[in-house]
């Protein structure tokens, strides 16, 4: 059903009906075969959305603490809107220095269902000394002085990716203190989009698929291409950087042959 798209977002169903198994089930199937998904839940997790969100994203390592996360030091407009400083390197996190996850909850990462067939991590977390969350217990709220506790998960699941977090706010609101303009939360999204929708459809396809980046190039190699281009030794700029990375790719392997070779004897 859902193989047309390249891409699934759900957004915080409120209120139900909620997820059945069969269709956290296709979903599950929908990612292993190659789609892209993002879900999105808010303040309070599954338990104050009256959703089950995490019931579809454990299968990929994460799930969404019942949580509202603050920071009495670190914030916009009050300290239920934190700044977010703390990333880890990754495509998504790439030239984002400061994010507001405001009213939104964090996650919890499951690193035990890592196998071949999956990887998951945290690629933002919450401060280490100031942050503190109100978690619902299961009998009621309460206040827990925890510190940084992850803010936004990804999986690599089967040949499709995964994206969670707990802020609606930093995709829908227009505030400018915490909504999507805010800080670097606009270049966040489109960093996400964008990883997600650099994907391939099958173990082939990684081979022949081109992925987009968008790296610096030195000035004087980029006029030395630009040169190759215009006298027509090439055609394309994505031609030239291709093929010196292929002769990189084949010198390197073979100094890890002779290196291996001369281990042998």
């Amino acid at each position: 059903k859902l193989t047309p798209y390249d891409l699934f977002i759900i957004g915080v169903p409120k209120l139900g009906p909620k997820l059945d198994s069969d269709e956290i089930e296709d979903l599950v199937n929908y990612v292993n075969n190659g789609g892209s998904l993002l879900v999105v839940n808010d303040e309070g997790g599954d338990y104050k959305s009256k959703n089950n969100l995490s019931e579809l994203t454990k299968n990929f390592g994460i799930t969404f603490n019942n949580d509202l996360l603050f920071d009495n030091k670190y914030f916009s407009k009050d300290n239920t809107h934190p700044l977010i400083r703390d990333f880890r390197s990754h495509f998504i996190t790439r030239e984002i220095t400061e994010i507001i996850h405001s009213n939104g909850c964090t996650l919890t990462i499951e690193k035990s269902v890592e196998n071949a067939n999956t990887e998951v991590q945290a690629i933002a977390y919450s401060s280490v000394n100031t942050s503190w969350h109100r978690i619902f217990n299961g009998d009621e709220w309460i206040d827990e002085s925890v510190q940084n506790l992850p803010i936004i998960g990804t999986a690599h699941y089967g040949l499709g990716k995964v994206v969670a977090l707990g802020n609606l706010s930093l995709f829908s609101s227009l505030n400018e203190s915490y909504g999507i303009r805010a800080a670097d939360n606009y270049n966040l999204i489109v960093n996400i989009i964008s990883w997600l929708l650099n994907k391939a459809s099958s173990e082939k396809e990684k081979t022949i698929k081109p992925i987009y980046l968008t790296v610096p190039i030195e000035q004087d190699l980029y006029y030395w291409i630009k040169d190759l281009l215009n006298n027509g030794n090439w055609h394309s700029v994505e031609e030239v950087i291709n093929y010196g990375l292929k002769l990189v790719k084949s010198n390197m392997k073979k100094q890890d042959d002779n290196s291996k070779a001369q281990t042998i004897f």
